[in-house]
């Protein structure tokens, strides 16, 4: 937000400041630590401050300055206090009121995003959803693909060059499980019709046959098992017949999965097969070896010894037959996406459950010194909890798609049921794109390192906070703009609305919104901005009908809608930032 004649009146209060390259200098530094405050219950919005600075933070930006800082004299209409550990700092409200608004208008689709402009922009990777061939579209994937997307939105946003990575699991074990499945139990017509169910179906079974003969006791000792191991083997050693069965079972799973990134309105800069990288493994194990990291113990299992060995256990990189394990197939993704991207920053989005991964993980990449392997784990791994209880009307949901379906048919069925709906043709897509915000909404809610528990009730809740909840209100300002008879001019008398309390809540709180966006960008937490979004709709629909538009007076008129028309603006913004398409008709 540019505050500039603020931050320079603030400035001018410091005693010592002489020049003017001390004056910007300062001004550069508060403008730093200055937060918009947020509304408060029981406070009236026209009379509270509206800017805080942290005593303790401004008073080491005034190292040089030891005389500290004078008593504001009310110049430029400024007023301050300190209130135990802030100086709370009060403009006059028109011409802050005024100041918002020009700046979200001449910001536009940027508001929010261009106050965080890094000044140094990096290259950074996103590596998230990456699903498994042949396995459904489950909960942690989807989770997976709505927090990374969001992460990746504000990253380019804010100027950084971002890779986005689908690296998809097509190798391993169970594709030879599923190899050895489709021989006993695939059904051709099934296959046909409905490739990723049918492929689910027999690797369940195959699950099942190696479950029910090794009992409690190890997977390995299942003859199912073993037969699939060396199925695998095949496929790495290059046994054609498995290499066509392997890019059969690959090609209907990835045309399943972009239908769905289609309807997430999600989509990569890169895809990347886990298969590619298998072949990659022997220089990762050579690279390892030269650096006198690679161990062998005695079954003939190749490890790197770990710090803590007793907690995550060591970092196992390739069986005794010699066949690749993740880790390293990790490893030599790593590598090669240094080489290709040169990256300053690496975030892999996946469950909390992989944190031992991660660990081992960059343990290996720091032996051989890839640049950001040294950052934090928690800088890396963007890790997210679990969802517990998302079903559907026929039980426990295996498919995305499954989820996606039934919310498309529960909003349909409550927009029909609603007399105020304008929609009345193009259901099935309109229906989709509430559906999909419905569950994105629902997903980003909350931290995302907490479990939650998903409720359909919650999800489609017309009235609170819910992806329909918002829709509706980007409509409803939609509607008012084209059924109001008004049109706004260059210039709107901000003056008029100044006692209007609900729409000075909107104002205040949509000057907030940059720093909203700078904290979840700075934590990669999406869950800043949708509460931020759920409580500007909350304020939206109070304003809606306690000051209306028609039937006022020209000035009145036009300030209250310039004011709507920026919370549209402000709106829009944080849907599109978190992945969603802005309705204007529902």
């Amino acid at each position: 937000m540019d505050w500039a004649s603020e931050m320079s009146e603030i400035s001018r209060c410091i005693k010592g400041v002489k020049t003017q390259a001390e004056l910007e200098q300062m001004e550069n530094a508060i403008f730093k630590i200055v937060e918009v405050q947020p509304l408060k219950k029981n406070v009236s919005s026209i009379s509270a401050p509206q800017f805080a600075l942290d005593i303790s933070k401004l008073h080491k930006s005034l190292y040089r300055y030891t005389g500290g800082l004078d008593q504001f004299d009310g110049r430029d209409g400024l007023e301050a206090f300190e209130k135990g550990s802030r100086l709370n700092i009060r403009a006059e409200p028109g011409k802050f009121a005024k100041n918002v608004l020009h700046n979200i208008k001449s910001h536009a689709s940027s508001y929010g995003s261009l106050d965080n402009k890094c000044l140094h922009p990096q290259k950074v990777c996103v590596e998230f959803s990456s699903p498994n061939i042949a396995k459904p579209f489950h909960v942690g994937h989807l989770r997976s693909t709505i927090i990374g997307n969001v992460i990746a939105n504000m990253l380019k946003a804010t100027g950084h060059s971002v890779q986005r990575i689908n690296f998809v699991g097509d190798w391993g074990t169970q594709f030879g499980l599923l190899s050895l499945g489709l021989v006993r139990y695939a059904n051709l017509d099934n296959l046909k019709t409905d490739p990723l169910l049918e492929l689910f179906s027999i690797y369940v079974k195959i699950n099942q046959d190696v479950k029910s003969e090794c009992g409690k006791a190890s997977e390995m000792t299942s003859q199912t098992y073993q037969e699939g191991l060396e199925l695998f083997a095949k496929l790495e050693n290059g046994d054609e017949a498995m290499k066509v069965l392997w890019k059969m079972v690959n090609d209907l799973s990835l045309a399943e999965l972009d239908k769905m990134y289609q309807r997430l309105g999600v989509y990569f800069t890169h895809t990347m097969a886990e298969s590619l990288c298998h072949k990659k493994t022997i220089a990762v194990l050579d690279c390892l070896k030269d650096a006198g990291l690679l161990q062998y113990d005695n079954n003939g299992v190749g490890y790197v010894q770990m710090d803590g060995e007793e907690t995550i256990g060591r970092a196992s990189v390739v069986k005794s037959d010699g066949s690749s394990l993740y880790l390293t197939r990790d490893v030599a993704s790593a590598l090669e996406r240094q080489e290709l991207f040169s990256l300053d920053r690496m975030h892999y989005v996946v469950d909390q459950g992989q944190r031992g991964h991660f660990i081992k993980l960059l343990h290996i990449l720091q032996k051989l010194n890839v640049p950001w392997a040294s950052k934090q784990i928690d800088d890396v791994h963007i890790r997210f909890g679990r969802v517990k209880g998302m079903s559907t009307r026929q039980g426990n949901v295996v498919f995305l798609r499954d989820v996606l379906d039934e919310a498309r048919s529960r909003v349909i069925d409550s927009m029909k049921g609603r007399s105020t709906t304008r929609v009345t043709h193009s259901w099935e897509e309109i229906g989709d794109i509430i559906g999909v915000a419905c569950i994105i909404l629902q997903d980003l809610k909350h931290n995302r390192a907490s479990d939650y528990t998903f409720s359909w009730e919650r999800t489609l809740n017309m009235k609170a906070d819910s992806g329909i909840f918002v829709q509706y209100c980007h409509a409803r300002l939609c509607s008012m703009f084209s059924g109001c008879g008004i049109s706004l001019t260059e210039e709107v008398d901000v003056q008029s609305i100044q006692n209007d309390v609900s729409i000075q809540n909107i104002i205040l709180h949509m000057a907030r919104y940059p720093d909203v966006f700078s904290l979840a960008l700075i934590n990669l937490e999406p869950h800043h901005i949708v509460q931020y979004l759920f409580k500007l709709c909350h304020l939206i629909n109070t304003a809606y009908y306690s000051c209306p538009v028609k039937g006022q007076n020209i000035d009145v008129a036009q300030a209250r809608l310039l004011v709507f028309e920026c919370s549209r603006q402000v709106l829009a913004n944080c849907m599109k930032i978190l992945g969603l398409i802005p309705l204007e008709r529902i």
